[in-house]
């Protein structure tokens, strides 16, 4: 393999100068190395992969100490970076002048390794939902993290990432941990609400915040939590959920000899049409919230058997303006849908 790595990116080294890591100096040499060639690598990134990339192709051995048993924490890199970022970020859109309505994305993906790999504390079965159908669920072997990203207008950037561990998985963890190093179980409800809690005293006070979401994560806990925050939710909901005791798939069918609001959403390409979609809108009381909400019952064509529903809490935006803020998830994500999908 020939060296592709000879001399470090002159941006990437200003970058991590900037955030004033509290980091020594052969510690700060490994990162910029690792992070450089993560950069640039497309092959299988393990840590011998990335270290052959570098002139002089150093030992990875290091960069294993590097990550294992170097005495530093990930909190150390990962706090100035999500700090200079958030600032970065609002000073770009500032200088476009794009407006301040921010977009808070929270999802979850699912890393797949080959089923060989046993022996990486994260890796276990995990529950497919992608590949998933009503018929069959399917099961991967991999690992699971929760990420929140950040948007504005065209920009954006993932905030942060948290690993998931299932509770079975951190069982078999603790068995071979002493008990001052032993792991806590936390759901992904919890790891997304610790993100935000970070994010809340980076943001600045006095601009329109939108949190957005799939069904897996709208539960009433998270939507008061971001309403204790003076933030707006656009989430997903399941066809169960009540608005003012009644399921909301019961409004759906109360409604079906009214009228459709017929919406344009943003199209995935050059290629494609923008996707229309016929909606109705409930006005009333999420279960076990307080505060009055908007539910748009959302469907392909007027027969469509299965549609989708969403709620919003910022009952000033019309339809179509909600669903365009709910279709910015998948804008950003190379990992998830295309904008435009559903």
């Amino acid at each position: 393999m020939l060296t592709a790595i000879v001399q470090h990116s002159v941006e990437l080294v200003g970058f991590l100068t900037v955030l004033n890591l509290a980091l020594y100096q052969p510690q700060m040499r490994h990162l910029l190395q690792i992070v450089d060639a993560l950069l640039v690598s497309n092959e299988t990134k393990t840590i011998s992969g990335l270290y052959r990339l570098l002139k002089g192709q150093p030992d990875p051995k290091t960069g294993a100490d590097f990550l294992r048993e170097s005495p530093w924490e990930p909190h150390d890199v990962s706090s100035p970076r999500k700090r200079w970022m958030v600032n970065k970020f609002l000073e770009l859109a500032s200088k476009l002048d794009i407006g301040f309505d921010i977009l808070i994305s929270i999802d979850d993906s699912l890393g797949k390794k080959g089923k060989a790999t046993k022996h990486l504390d994260a890796v276990d079965i995990q529950h497919n939902h992608n590949e998933s159908s009503r018929k069959k669920q399917a099961y991967t072997n991999g690992y699971v993290y929760v990420e929140v990203h950040l948007q504005i207008g065209p920009i954006g950037f993932l905030f942060d990432t948290r690993l998931y561990l299932r509770e079975k998985t951190v069982r078999r963890l603790n068995r071979e941990r002493s008990p001052e190093q032993r792991l806590h179980y936390r759901t992904k409800y919890l790891l997304a609400r610790e993100m935000l809690v970070e994010l809340t005293e980076l943001l600045p006070k006095g601009h329109k915040v939108y949190v957005l979401f799939d069904s897996w994560y709208s539960s009433a806990k998270l939507i008061k939590f971001c309403r204790r925050q003076k933030w707006h939710v656009i989430c997903a909901i399941k066809s169960n959920r009540r608005i003012d005791k009644v399921r909301v798939d019961r409004h759906n069918l109360a409604l079906r000899h009214k009228h459709y609001e017929q919406i344009t959403l943003e199209a995935v390409d050059e290629k494609h049409k923008a996707p229309k979609y016929y909606t109705r809108l409930v006005k009333g009381y999420l279960e076990e919230v307080s505060e009055p909400v908007h539910a748009i019952i959302s469907k392909r064509r007027p027969g469509d058997k299965f549609p989708k529903y969403f709620v919003c809490t910022d009952l000033t935006l019309s339809v179509e303006q909600a669903l365009r803020h709910y279709q910015k998830r998948w804008c950003w994500s190379s990992l998830s849908r295309p904008c435009g999908s559903r």
